[in-house]
């Protein structure tokens, strides 16, 4: 191929990707709902498919041992419906009733606080440069709050829709297992042959980068939820089912998860006593120092392969475009994009 068509084709790949971004965050919202199922199924079958290779193991056939894992798996759900469910909607619908009363109180706080820094004798341009950053996490925290509250909210009202999607997701990715040989001799079989030992190394190495990030981070948010929920029982704290669960699945977000799930358990232990809050505080921060040396080494290895730097800016990018939703699938995006373009640039290069 001449350096001309090279760059012809470079510029035509860079011009479908811009487009491919535009009509994407255009039409976001009818995608996500379209890609929900697939999400879901994804997360599925990277979920349960260490277990479809042990099943095979004892001489299990593949259709079989998803078929089993689903028969489980429904039986667990049943019993936590039948058993914690219920405690849980009475927390959920006490923490909703109770919301605005917490509101108000911190808000009668907060002008407190303010007034004391408007009457103190500090330099106006020191008062001024914590106004802003006050006003900066006020609202940084209000959005992150309401968007949390709201999709929550939603969560409940569209408890049909969800069960439709989860459903869909389930027959989709028992057919990703169970035709898994189908679909990557499918997929190759439009890939031209000079290229498809690439694709092939590159989709492994995706494939290792996802199975990393999904199975890694749902087992230790599993773990840290359950950890910090005993640990509010502990210290009785109020509506410690609710707020154990919102900090487990917080969890999955790279470093602002453990933060931001952790404001709303603070926030009302802060109510009963400033000690409680302290404790709720403590009991956070040791199960995550429990989990950053003991939990996630051993559980997810290599992670997926970002920077730290990285990380940050692709959650914050998330987060700023797309919410809470943004924020959790932000990073195994970004991993997928930097193994994409490293294998790209080493094919040309």
């Amino acid at each position: 191929m001449s350096s001309k068509r090279k760059i012809f084709v470079y510029i035509l790949f860079a011009i479908a990707f811009l487009l491919f971004l535009y009509i994407g965050y255009k039409y976001r919202v009818k995608l996500l709902k379209i890609m929900t199922p697939i999400f879901f199924a994804v997360v599925i079958a990277y979920l349960i498919y260490p277990l479809v290779l042990w099943l095979e193991g004892k001489k299990i056939s593949r259709t079989w041992s998803i078929l089993i894992i689903y028969f489980v798996s429904s039986g667990v759900i049943t019993a936590a419906i039948i058993f914690i469910l219920p405690h849980l909607i009475n927390n959920t619908k006490e923490l909703m009733n109770v919301l605005p009363d917490i509101a108000m109180e911190f808000r009668d706080k907060f002008n407190v606080f303010i007034k004391n820094i408007k009457t103190s004798k500090w330099p106006p341009d020191i008062k001024e440069s914590i106004f802003k950053e006050i006003n900066n996490g006020t609202y940084f925290v209000e959005r992150v709050a309401m968007d949390t509250l709201k999709n929550y909210l939603w969560g409940i009202a569209k408890t049909a829709t969800a069960a439709l999607d989860l459903i869909i997701a389930m027959i989709i990715a028992y057919y990703l297992i169970k035709d898994a040989k189908s679909f990557r001799e499918g997929g190759l079989s439009l890939i031209p042959r000079k290229w498809r030992n690439g694709v092939i190394g590159c989709c492994r190495e995706i494939n290792v980068v996802l199975s990393n990030f999904i199975q890694g981070q749902v087992l230790t948010a599993l773990i840290v939820g359950i950890m910090i929920t005993i640990g509010f029982f502990i210290i009785k704290l109020k509506y410690p089912l609710i707020l154990g669960m919102i900090a487990g699945v917080l969890n999955i977000i790279p470093y602002f998860g453990p933060v931001i799930g952790a404001i709303p358990a603070i926030a009302v232990a802060l109510i009963d006593s400033p000690l409680k809050a302290l404790w709720t505080a403590i009991i956070v921060l040791i199960i995550q120092q429990i989990e950053n040396i003991f939990i996630s080494p051993k559980i997810i290895e290599g992670r997926v392969g970002l920077h730290p730097v990285t990380t940050i800016l692709v959650v914050l990018i998330g987060g700023e475009f797309f919410g809470i939703i943004g924020m959790l699938i932000s990073v195994p995006i970004a991993a997928v994009l930097k193994v994409i373009t490293k294998r790209w640039i080493e094919a040309i290069v």
